[in-house]
């Protein structure tokens, strides 16, 4: 229903601001400023705006950071006469140059920074000088009055800008001060990419100690399953950052039983690759414990046990393993284990039905060395396929929007298991079906936490 109380509506008027030079060269100006991404650019940028706000003769920038009380380094000379431009920078850069520029202490720059605050002086020579006069060569017997801004960092003026004018009476305080503004802009933006330099420098030096954490653990893994007379094997390894937590490995007995363990560190990165790599090691000096060295996949309790006091006595401040220790018989079918708070693996029977192996389950490793370990044991039959796995599958859930809150439903082991419908049993199967059904979850490649599948099926009766 229309109001007929209801006023027409006004359409705004645009004020003409093409009238007025100094918005369009801000504009021009801000929208360079921002594409800016070296800290030496950024005077190229804003000077010619600063100099159109406050024109002078010649210009001084100097830094006392990092330097004894008193002492200074010039990092840019200009003077405005044609083209010619000084910088006491070799490169032009005096960040990357910091410490090839010479210090120095007293003269007039000495005197403002005696005084800490912003200051304009009048009436004096320069030439004799002994740093300026060096910094400004022989034009500096032509400039009479300087103006001393500081740039304000953390509360201390650190940088300054000196700004030189041949006047000896020079006293536009309206202009002194939209200059202070302007080149504590130009200074905060300035300090903000050089942190963000650093900051890249760091995430660099970060990255490549990552990637060497990630190739050492890559070469601590399996490079390929072991061929096992009436058994096919297949694994899938994915990491939610560059080094992950997850862990799987298989083990060789001497009368063709293999073992085979998969682990999951909490957390992931670094930290978690760091103790999956002392599980690792754990494990493979558990052999030179035995009496028998061929009993290395006699007893899955026993594994469990000793693997969680190293663990234990390592005192991870915190830091935990799960894990699922199992030892496969190729001659009859027959596979124990031992888990130790780990997820319960699937067996998907050649009928396709599921069963979870949720027995013989204790707490995670590493956390108490009272654990009391056993294990359980049942048949895989021929087509029977046996499916290890980490939570990082069944606890992805739906990607979080910034001004989302919910917990979002995880794909969880119902949506795993149904995602081996129609699938053959066969391990590479088995893999790209969960893959494929998580996909279908939650919609993103990316992980938040690391993925690790391990899939084992009976093809025939060993010999």
């Amino acid at each position: 229903m229309i109001n007929p109380d209801a006023r027409p509506v006004q359409h705004p008027l645009f004020v003409d601001l093409s009238a007025n030079p100094r918005i369009a060269a801000l504009t021009q100006v801000l929208r360079e400023v921002s594409s800016v991404k070296d800290p030496a650019e950024m005077l190229k940028a804003f000077g010619p705006w600063v100099g159109q706000r406050f024109p002078r003769d010649a210009f001084v920038s100097i830094s006392v950071r990092d330097l004894p009380e008193g002492h200074y380094k010039i990092t840019r000379s200009i003077t405005y006469q044609g083209e010619q431009t000084m910088s006491p920078a070799p490169s032009g850069n005096p960040w990357r140059d910091w410490e090839k520029l010479e210090t120095h202490q007293g003269g007039v720059i000495g005197q403002v920074l005696a005084r800490g605050e912003p200051a304009v002086l009048t009436g004096f020579d320069l030439a004799s000088d002994p740093v300026l006069s060096e910094a400004l060569g022989a034009y500096a017997s032509k400039l009479h009055s300087l103006t001393a801004m500081p740039t304000f960092d953390d509360g201390e003026p650190l940088n300054w800008a000196l700004s030189f004018h041949k006047q000896s009476n020079w006293a536009d305080l309206d202009t002194f001060v939209a200059g202070l503004l302007d080149m504590n802009m130009m200074g905060t933006a300035t300090r903000n990419l050089v942190f963000r330099k650093q900051a890249e420098t760091l995430n660099e030096q970060l990255m490549e100690q990552f990637e060497q954490i990630a190739k050492i653990q890559r070469q601590l893994l399996p490079e390929k399953a072991p061929e096992l007379n009436g058994f096919t094997l297949a694994t899938s390894y994915l990491t939610s950052t560059i080094a992950g937590g997850d862990y799987y490995d298989y083990f060789q007995g001497d009368d063709d039983r293999i073992g085979i363990v998969i682990a999951d560190v909490s957390g992931h990165g670094p930290g978690a690759a760091t103790v999956m790599a002392m599980l690792r090691a754990i494990l493979h000096c558990y052999q030179d414990t035995l009496d028998n060295p061929s009993n290395v996949v006699e007893n899955t309790a026993e594994i469990a046990r000793y693997c969680n006091r190293k663990l234990v006595e390592a005192n991870l401040n915190g830091e935990f393993a799960t894990a699922f220790f199992c030892v496969l018989d190729p001659h009859t079918g027959r596979i124990s284990w031992t888990r130790c708070g780990h997820n319960p693996p699937i067996i998907r029977r050649a009928d396709g039905s599921i069963e979870l192996l949720e027995s013989a389950g204790t707490l995670p490793l590493g956390i108490v060395d009272t654990i009391e370990f056993e294990s359980d044991s049942c048949v895989m039959e021929p087509g029977d396929t046996l499916i290890l796995y980490t939570d990082g599958i069944t606890e992805a859930s739906l990607p979080r929007h910034p001004e989302d809150d919910r917990d979002h439903e995880m794909f969880g082991v119902e949506r795993m298991m149904a995602s081996l419908d129609g699938c053959t049993g066969q391990p590479q199967c088995a893999i790209d079906s969960i893959h494929k059904g998580l996909f279908a979850y939650t919609k993103q490649l990316e992980r938040e936490d690391d993925q690790t599948l391990v899939v084992v099926q009976r093809t025939g009766l060993g010999t």
